[in-house]
């Protein structure tokens, strides 16, 4: 009868053991349940603030993406512009350079009659 004795006590520890486990388990998984249900609170709280954010950002770039067009435009006209007064220019300043060169050398040649006439030694 005491090995029948033992074995029961040593039925009743194993049991407790196993029982002792078991809460202990339930403790952790209960820990682990809240922190996965504060995440989900958090993950839940960023999506409500991050999509509505994201429809601002695309409306904000596709209104960036317009003005750099519009940007584009005016700049290609301003290199239009620009060639077109360089053209001009070029223009003006051939039809400008043999005249001028002509009434300067003219000049000089007038200068250096008058000075021959006043009797002056160049």
């Amino acid at each position: 009868m005491i090995a029948t004795d033992y074995g029961g006590i040593a039925a009743i520890i194993a049991a407790c053991a196993w029982g002792l486990v078991a809460i202990f388990l339930a403790v952790v998984l209960i820990n682990v349940f809240r922190v996965l249900e504060s995440v989900k609170v958090s993950i839940d709280d960023l999506r409500k603030e991050t999509v509505p954010l994201l429809g601002e950002v695309r409306v904000t770039v596709t209104d960036v993406n317009r003005e750099l067009d519009r940007v584009d435009g005016t700049l290609d006209s301003v290199a239009k512009i620009t060639k077109t007064v360089e053209r001009v220019t070029g223009l003006v300043e051939l039809a400008m350079s043999g005249p001028l060169v002509k009434i300067a050398a003219a000049g000089a040649g007038l200068g250096r009659a008058m000075r021959r006439f006043r009797g002056e030694r160049p």
